[in-house]
């Protein structure tokens, strides 16, 4: 497994994420570690829905909504 290292952390931020993983009960770099798969999952997710195309539903997305909501609860919310 390799080694990152990152420079210039301000005081005030290193110290939240401290609390963030204190809060969590694990180390730093486990917190730190987490929050970079999570970010890099969540950028992977936007590039391949930037990928796909377009889907025309035929209606407004709206009113589809409301039809759906209509048939669970019988009624307008």
């Amino acid at each position: 497994m390799s080694t990152l290292q990152v420079k210039r952390v301000p005081p005030e931020l290193k110290a939240r994420l401290l609390r963030q993983a204190k809060a969590q009960g694990v180390s730093l770099s486990e917190w730190v570690l987490r929050a970079l798969e999570r970010e890099v999952e969540r950028a992977e997710w936007e590039e391949r829905l930037r990928g796909r195309e377009a889907v025309r539903l035929g209606v407004p997305a709206g009113a589809l909504l409301e039809e759906a909501r209509e048939e669970r609860w019988g009624g307008s919310s």
